[in-house]
């Protein structure tokens, strides 16, 4: 995954207004899982980075 950064290979995933490429198999993989989410955080301490979470109540008929 590369961000803010082009590649006529990957895919434009966007959330959150943080666009982000990926491989075309990486973000079906994601698409699967449910609603894709991309964050930047900064916790204050530690490094500051981006996140990417899933949806994880999109798992069919199993009860979660």
């Amino acid at each position: 995954m590369a961000l803010d950064e082009s590649n006529d290979e990957m895919e434009k995933l966007e959330s959150n207004g943080i666009a982000a490429f990926v491989t075309p198999d990486l973000k079906e993989m994601l698409a699967t899982l449910g609603a894709i989410n991309i964050d930047f955080i900064n916790p204050g301490f530690g490094r500051a980075g981006f996140t990417v979470k899933f949806d994880q109540n999109n798992c069919g008929d199993c009860s979660c």
